[in-house]
C-alpha cells in the first residue's frame, strides 16, 4: 500500500496537544487524503477509519498499529504494510513523534542512485531537471534513515536492491525471518506481483522477473558526465551503502 497520510497525522500528533481535538482532525484526514481510495480505503470505509481513530491512543504507533491491523484480519494476513518512499523525506517528524520506539518493523530498500536516476529520467512524471537534484536528496533521506533507526536500535532491515534481485532466494528467506513469517517460495513467483499497477507506465515490469540486468545498468548507459556528477553528489551515501564510486 501507497499512502499519504502518515506524515500529515504525525504532524497533527506533535502539534495538536489535545487529544480529543487531534483525534477529530486525524479522523477526518485519513479518509480525504488523496491516496486513500486506492490504499487503505479498498479495504477501510471511512466510518471504520474513525472508529478506529477513536478506539486508538493518541500516538503514530497506535493508530497505525490498530489501522494495519484491521487490514490484515480482513485479509487474513499476518503482516499488512505501507510502501510509500515519499515518506522519506520527513524521517524528523517520526523520529519526533515516537515512531522510532515502536515495534513497528521497517524495511529500508537502497538503491544505486545513478540507476534511480536513470529510471526517473525515462518517466514523464519526473521533474525536468530531476538528474541535478535527486542524488543529494537520495543520500540525505537514505543515509537519515539508516542512521536514525541505527541510533535508536528499531527494528531495522535494510537491503540493497541489487542484491534482491541477484539473490531473492537468499534475501527473502532473511526478510521474513525479520517479519516474523513463514517464507514460501510462491514468493518469487513474479508472475503474481502487481496486478493493479500494471496500468502505472514506472511499475510495468513487476512481473517480468528479476532484471538483473537492470542492475548497474548506469555503467553502461549513462553519460560519463552525468554519472560522474551523481557519484560527486552522492558519495557519502554510496560510501555508507556499499556502492562502487
Amino acid at each position: 500500500l501507497e499512502t499519504d497520510f502518515i506524515i500529515p497525522i504525525s504532524f497533527v500528533l506533535d502539534r495538536v496537544t489535545d487529544p480529543e481535538i487531534g483525534r477529530k482532525i486525524i479522523a477526518e484526514l485519513i479518509p480525504s487524503t488523496r491516496f486513500f481510495k486506492p490504499s487503505i480505503g479498498k479495504y477501510l470505509s471511512a466510518n471504520e477509519v474513525r472508529d478506529i481513530i477513536y478506539r486508538s491512543n493518541y500516538s503514530i504507533d497506535s493508530i497505525l498499529n490498530l489501522l494495519y491491523g484491521e487490514i490484515g484480519t480482513k485479509l487474513g494476513r499476518e503482516v499488512v504494510g505501507d510502501k510509500s518512499p515519499n515518506d522519506l523525506a520527513f524521517m524528523g517528524i517520526l523520529r519526533k513523534t515516537g515512531l522510532f520506539g515502536t515495534d513497528i518493523k521497517i524495511i529500508h530498500i537502497v538503491r544505486d542512485v545513478r540507476d534511480v536516476v536513470m529510471s526517473l529520467t525515462n518517466t514523464k512524471w519526473a521533474p525536468k531537471g530531476i538528474e541535478k537534484i535527486f542524488p543529494r536528496v537520495w543520500e540525505t533521506t537514505n543515509v537519515n534513515l539508516a542512521r536514525i533507526a541505527s541510533e535508536s536500535l528499531h527494528p531495522y532491515c535494510r537491503v540493497r536492491y541489487e542484491d534482491m534481485v541477484a539473490d531473492p532466494e537468499g534475501v527473502f528467506p532473511k526478510l521474513c525471518l525479520f517479519l516474523g513469517v513463514e517464507y514460501s517460495e510462491k514468493m518469487l513467483q513474479t508472475g503474481n506481483y502487481g496486478h493493479e499497477l500494471k496500468h502505472l507506465e514506472h511499475h510495468r515490469n513487476l512481473d517480468k522477473g528479476f532484471l538483473i540486468d537492470r542492475c548497474f545498468a548506469w555503467k553502461a548507459d549513462m553519460p560519463t558526465e552525468l554519472a560522474k556528477d551523481c557519484t560527486i553528489s552522492a558519495a557519502e551515501g554510496l560510501r555508507e551503502f556499499g556502492y562502487e564510486r
